[in-house]
Order: structure tokens, then C-alpha cells, then sequence
């Protein structure tokens, strides 16, 4: 992996030794600051896998204040667009449409004192909130998935795992 950076801007390889092909992923970012209130920078950030012969091209844009940011991402599979907006210091959110079926996804994540909780709507499927809890020696995750789509009792039926992380 070979990185260059200056400021805020970068340009990062990825090579390797095998096979016909030197050069693996190609990834470019540009950020520009602007004097707006509405339009206080914008980012721009192609990249290239050659190993799968697959582009994209993130643009960003952040409103002056750096509350609000609009995210177009075109991935060839599944572009989107989601536009994050810090509602405080704790709140966010996050809605996020795909250009290609129009499927929104909605997220919500709240800063804790001692963690996390992050919401993702799928409107068709489910919601699934992931709580992470910090302790001294690492911290508790607890996953819940609730799925809204099938009409059986078991289809309907809630998934939560707890799981712990130490940090060594």
C-alpha cells in the first residue's frame, strides 16, 4: 500500500505481486473548502479496482455550519444518495435512497457518555439497532433485529445477540 497526502487531499495504491496485474485499487480524493454558509466544501473521491474492473465516484458536499452533508455515491451495483444531518451533539441522522430501485434506508445513531446506539430502518425488512456499552476492559454489543415482513409468528420473531469485546 503506498499513500500520499497533503492536507485533506490524498491518493492511495494498492499492489501486488501476483499475477498479470501490478496495480490492484486506485483510490483518489480531492477536497475543496468554499466560502458559502450553504456550500462550505465539497469533496470529490474516484477510485478504481482493477482486480474486480469495478469504478466509483463518491462526491460529497458539507454545508458551511457541518451539520449537513449530501453523500452521492455511484457504485455501478447500487448508486445512492444520503444526506446526514446532525440534529445535536448526540443526534444524527441519516436517510439514504437508491438510484437504482429507490429502496430508502433510514438510520439514526445517538452518542452515549458510554457508547453508542445505531438504528437502520429498512422499511421492506427490518429495523436493527446495534447498542455498544464501553466498560474498563472493553465493551458489551447488543444486536436486535426486527423483522417487518412475513405473516408467520416465527417470521416475525426478534433476533437480539449480546456479545462482549476485551480489549487487551
Amino acid at each position: 500500500v503506498c499513500q500520499v497526502s497533503r492536507g485533506a487531499s490524498y491518493a492511495l495504491a494498492r499492489f501486488t505481486t501476483q499475477g498479470k496485474q501490478i496495480l490492484e485499487f486506485l483510490r483518489c480524493s480531492y477536497k475543496t473548502d468554499l466560502p458559502f454558509s450553504s456550500l462550505g466544501a465539497v469533496r470529490i473521491t474516484p477510485s478504481f479496482d482493477f482486480t474486480q474492473n469495478v469504478p466509483n465516484l463518491l462526491v460529497e458536499g458539507l454545508t458551511g455550519s457541518g451539520r449537513t452533508k449530501a453523500v452521492l455515491n455511484l457504485q455501478i451495483s447500487d448508486p445512492t444518495l444520503t444526506v446526514v444531518h446532525a440534529l445535536d451533539e448526540r443526534n444524527t441522522i441519516a436517510p439514504e435512497i437508491s438510484l437504482h430501485t429507490a429502496k430508502i434506508l433510514y438510520q439514526w445513531n445517538i452518542a452515549l457518555d458510554s457508547g453508542s446506539i445505531k438504528t437502520k430502518v429498512d422499511p421492506t425488512s427490518a429495523i436493527h439497532v446495534t447498542w455498544t456499552d464501553r466498560s474498563m476492559n472493553g465493551k458489551w454489543v447488543t444486536d436486535f433485529r426486527l423483522p417487518l415482513s412475513g405473516t408467520t409468528v416465527s417470521a416475525l420473531a426478534a433476533d437480539v445477540r449480546v456479545r462482549r469485546q476485551f480489549a487487551f
